[in-house]
């Protein structure tokens, strides 16, 4: 879990405030470590959104976080079923990244207040895997869709000075 916020750390230094930026870990335990940090036996009702602030584990990753970036770290699992509507997420000038545990969905990207990049072969759109996080810089914000499996996220909102 170590090497993840210390690779967040990296990608926060060199992408805040400027370009929203994609993450693999390097480490490959990464992925099951993160997925032991879900609430269990929290799962949505089927064709139910559901956010649900993060337990122990994720807080002491956000800790751990926001104490090496100086900031307050929020996070928060939310779980997507299939055929899930749009999500949008702008964050009111925070920082954030959102992970994929499980799953996947279609991303677009786009600076608040503009329409997302057109279509999946844009320049910001993409398809976010289990394992990738997107990091989110101030001033931009992203829509989830495509849902086609059941897909759990890990967001990770970095508020002010901690």
């Amino acid at each position: 879990m170590q090497s993840f916020v210390e690779e967040l750390v990296l990608c926060v230094a060199v992408n805040g405030g400027r370009v929203p930026a994609l993450l693999w870990p390097e480490d490959p335990a990464t992925l099951s470590a993160l997925l032991e940090l879900l609430p269990r036996p929290v799962r949505p009702e089927q064709g139910a959104e559901l956010s649900v602030p993060g337990g122990p584990g994720a807080e002491e990753l956000a800790d751990e976080l926001g104490r090496r970036l100086q900031l307050r770290v929020r996070p928060l699992f939310r779980f997507l079923p299939v055929g899930s509507p749009v999500v949008e997420s702008a964050l009111n000038g925070a920082e954030s990244t959102v992970t994929v545990l499980e799953g996947a969905c279609r991303c677009a990207l786009s600076r608040v207040g503009e329409a997302p990049a057109p279509g999946p072969s844009g320049p910001l759109g993409m398809r976010l895997r289990s394992g990738g996080t997107l990091f989110t810089p101030q001033g931009h914000s992203y829509r989830l869709s495509e849902i086609h499996a059941p897909t759990t996220l890990l967001e990770l909102h970095l508020e002010g000075p901690g």
